[in-house]
């Protein structure tokens, strides 16, 4: 359960880091933060979510 205190810490890097304009640093906070979730237990949702929308998109492509 270590990823999703990380994954808050690595987000608001990554927003301090988007506002100051460094881009190393927005690099290294933006793949922590996902890294984070991709450990975390909403890796699963997040998959999910993932593949409805790719299945969205396709269907609506083949619509026309």
């Amino acid at each position: 359960m270590i990823s999703l205190p990380l994954f808050l810490f690595a987000g608001i890097g990554t927003y301090v880091s988007w506002r100051m304009d460094t881009r190393a640093a927005l690099l290294i906070c933006a793949l922590v933060c996902g890294y984070a979730l991709s450990s975390s237990p909403l890796s699963g949702v997040i998959e999910a979510f993932g593949t409805g929308l790719g299945n969205a998109v396709q269907s609506a492509g083949a619509a026309k």
